[in-house]
Protein backbone atom coordinates (compact mmCIF):
# COMPACT_ATOMS: atom_id res chain seq x y z
CA UNK A 1 0.00 0.00 0.00
CA UNK A 2 2.86 2.36 0.83
CA UNK A 3 4.25 1.82 -2.68
CA UNK A 4 0.92 2.83 -4.23
CA UNK A 5 0.76 6.01 -2.10
CA UNK A 6 4.17 7.09 -3.42
CA UNK A 7 2.93 6.71 -7.03
CA UNK A 8 -0.10 8.85 -6.27
CA UNK A 9 2.14 11.76 -5.29
CA UNK A 10 4.24 11.70 -8.45
CA UNK A 11 3.51 14.45 -10.97
CA UNK A 12 1.14 13.14 -13.64
CA UNK A 13 3.55 14.15 -16.43
CA UNK A 14 6.27 11.97 -14.92
CA UNK A 15 3.89 9.00 -14.71
CA UNK A 16 3.01 9.46 -18.40
CA UNK A 17 6.67 9.67 -19.33
CA UNK A 18 7.49 6.45 -17.46
CA UNK A 19 4.50 4.76 -19.11
CA UNK A 20 5.69 5.92 -22.54
CA UNK A 21 9.22 4.60 -21.99
CA UNK A 22 7.91 1.23 -20.79
CA UNK A 23 5.45 0.97 -23.70
CA UNK A 24 8.17 1.68 -26.29
CA UNK A 25 10.43 -0.94 -24.68
CA UNK A 26 7.55 -3.43 -24.84
CA UNK A 27 6.80 -2.61 -28.50
CA UNK A 28 10.46 -2.97 -29.49
CA UNK A 29 10.60 -6.38 -27.81
CA UNK A 30 7.57 -7.53 -29.82
CA UNK A 31 9.06 -6.64 -33.23
CA UNK A 32 10.86 -9.29 -35.28
CA UNK A 33 13.75 -6.86 -35.80
CA UNK A 34 14.47 -3.35 -34.51
CA UNK A 35 17.68 -1.70 -35.68
CA UNK A 36 20.17 0.27 -33.62
CA UNK A 37 19.55 3.99 -33.19
CA UNK A 38 15.97 3.64 -34.42
CA UNK A 39 13.20 5.48 -32.58
CA UNK A 40 9.57 4.60 -32.13
CA UNK A 41 6.93 6.96 -30.82
CA UNK A 42 5.07 5.65 -27.78
CA UNK A 43 1.65 5.70 -29.51
CA UNK A 44 2.57 3.57 -32.54
CA UNK A 45 0.09 0.73 -33.20
CA UNK A 46 1.40 -2.70 -34.19
CA UNK A 47 -0.59 -5.59 -35.65
CA UNK A 48 1.33 -8.88 -36.00
CA UNK A 49 4.61 -7.39 -34.69
CA UNK A 50 6.41 -10.68 -35.36
CA UNK A 51 6.10 -9.83 -39.07
CA UNK A 52 7.60 -6.32 -38.78
CA UNK A 53 11.29 -5.63 -39.52
CA UNK A 54 12.76 -2.16 -38.87
CA UNK A 55 16.32 -1.31 -39.94
CA UNK A 56 18.94 0.92 -38.34
CA UNK A 57 18.48 4.65 -37.79
CA UNK A 58 14.75 4.69 -38.58
CA UNK A 59 12.45 7.31 -37.08
CA UNK A 60 8.76 6.44 -36.68
CA UNK A 61 6.48 9.28 -35.63
CA UNK A 62 3.31 9.59 -33.61
CA UNK A 63 0.12 7.67 -34.33
CA UNK A 64 1.65 5.40 -37.01
CA UNK A 65 -0.12 2.11 -37.81
CA UNK A 66 2.03 -0.86 -38.83
CA UNK A 67 -0.57 -3.47 -39.80
CA UNK A 68 1.25 -6.61 -40.84
CA UNK A 69 -0.47 -9.97 -41.20
CA UNK A 70 0.38 -13.65 -40.91
CA UNK A 71 1.67 -13.70 -44.50
CA UNK A 72 2.21 -9.99 -45.07
CA UNK A 73 5.49 -8.67 -43.69
CA UNK A 74 6.44 -5.03 -43.31
CA UNK A 75 10.13 -4.37 -43.94
CA UNK A 76 11.53 -0.86 -43.39
CA UNK A 77 15.11 -0.25 -44.52
CA UNK A 78 17.84 1.80 -42.88
CA UNK A 79 17.70 5.57 -42.50
CA UNK A 80 13.96 6.01 -43.12
CA UNK A 81 11.79 8.78 -41.70
CA UNK A 82 8.14 7.87 -41.16
CA UNK A 83 6.04 10.92 -40.21
CA UNK A 84 3.01 11.08 -37.94
CA UNK A 85 -0.22 9.34 -38.91
CA UNK A 86 1.25 7.10 -41.63
CA UNK A 87 -0.52 3.77 -42.20
CA UNK A 88 1.04 0.58 -43.59
CA UNK A 89 -1.61 -2.06 -44.34
CA UNK A 90 -0.76 -5.56 -45.64
CA UNK A 91 -4.15 -7.39 -45.57
CA UNK A 92 -6.77 -6.85 -48.27
CA UNK A 93 -9.59 -8.70 -50.01
CA UNK A 94 -10.24 -10.14 -53.48
CA UNK A 95 -12.97 -8.10 -55.17
CA UNK A 96 -13.41 -10.87 -57.76
CA UNK A 97 -14.91 -13.16 -55.10
CA UNK A 98 -18.24 -12.48 -53.40
CA UNK A 99 -18.89 -11.98 -50.63
CA UNK A 100 -15.70 -9.96 -50.49
CA UNK A 101 -15.22 -10.72 -46.80
CA UNK A 102 -14.66 -14.45 -47.48
CA UNK A 103 -11.23 -14.25 -49.14
CA UNK A 104 -8.39 -12.43 -47.42
CA UNK A 105 -5.17 -11.62 -49.24
CA UNK A 106 -1.92 -10.71 -47.49
CA UNK A 107 0.83 -8.94 -49.42
CA UNK A 108 4.12 -7.61 -47.98
CA UNK A 109 5.20 -3.99 -47.92
CA UNK A 110 8.89 -3.24 -48.48
CA UNK A 111 10.42 0.17 -47.81
CA UNK A 112 13.99 0.70 -49.09
CA UNK A 113 16.80 2.70 -47.52
CA UNK A 114 16.63 6.45 -46.89
CA UNK A 115 12.93 6.77 -47.69
CA UNK A 116 10.86 9.65 -46.32
CA UNK A 117 7.12 9.07 -45.92
CA UNK A 118 5.14 12.23 -45.15
CA UNK A 119 2.35 12.81 -42.67
CA UNK A 120 -0.83 10.72 -43.03
CA UNK A 121 0.33 8.83 -46.13
CA UNK A 122 -1.13 5.36 -46.65
CA UNK A 123 0.93 2.48 -48.07
CA UNK A 124 -1.25 -0.36 -49.37
CA UNK A 125 -0.56 -4.12 -49.67
CA UNK A 126 2.10 -5.38 -52.06
CA UNK A 127 3.90 -2.04 -52.47
CA UNK A 128 7.67 -1.58 -52.62
CA UNK A 129 9.04 1.93 -52.14
CA UNK A 130 12.61 1.90 -53.44
CA UNK A 131 15.72 3.56 -51.97
CA UNK A 132 15.80 7.34 -51.68
CA UNK A 133 12.14 7.92 -52.58
CA UNK A 134 9.87 10.51 -50.95
CA UNK A 135 6.14 10.02 -50.40
CA UNK A 136 4.31 13.32 -49.92
CA UNK A 137 1.92 13.93 -47.05
CA UNK A 138 -1.52 12.43 -47.58
CA UNK A 139 -0.52 10.28 -50.56
CA UNK A 140 -2.09 6.85 -51.08
CA UNK A 141 0.57 4.52 -52.46
CA UNK A 142 -1.02 1.60 -54.32
CA UNK A 143 1.85 0.65 -56.63
CA UNK A 144 5.65 0.46 -56.46
CA UNK A 145 7.63 3.70 -56.21
CA UNK A 146 10.92 3.85 -58.17
CA UNK A 147 14.14 4.97 -56.45
CA UNK A 148 15.01 8.65 -56.08
CA UNK A 149 11.68 10.25 -56.90
CA UNK A 150 8.84 12.09 -55.19
CA UNK A 151 5.27 10.80 -55.37
CA UNK A 152 2.08 12.54 -54.24
CA UNK A 153 -1.67 12.35 -54.63
CA UNK A 154 -4.46 9.79 -54.56
CA UNK A 155 -3.38 7.48 -56.05
CA UNK A 156 0.27 8.47 -55.72
CA UNK A 157 1.92 9.62 -58.95
CA UNK A 158 5.54 10.58 -59.68
CA UNK A 159 5.91 14.36 -59.68
CA UNK A 160 9.69 14.74 -59.65
CA UNK A 161 12.85 12.74 -60.25
CA UNK A 162 15.50 13.49 -57.61
CA UNK A 163 19.27 13.46 -57.83
CA UNK A 164 20.74 10.04 -57.15
CA UNK A 165 20.79 8.77 -53.59
CA UNK A 166 24.58 8.62 -53.77
CA UNK A 167 24.84 12.37 -54.48
CA UNK A 168 22.38 13.19 -51.71
CA UNK A 169 24.23 10.94 -49.23
CA UNK A 170 27.50 12.74 -50.01
CA UNK A 171 25.78 16.10 -49.50
CA UNK A 172 24.56 14.86 -46.09
CA UNK A 173 28.11 14.14 -44.96
CA UNK A 174 29.18 17.78 -45.42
Amino acid sequence: MEYLKRWLYLPFGLVLKVYGVLRVAYLKAQLKEFGEESTLSNDVSLVYPSQIFIGKNVSIGRNVLLWASSKGKIIIGEGCAIAAGVKFITPTHDYNVLPVSTVGINKPIVIGKDVWIGTAAIVLPGVTIHDGAVVAAGAVVNKDVPPDCIVCGVPAQIIKKLESRKIRLERGKK
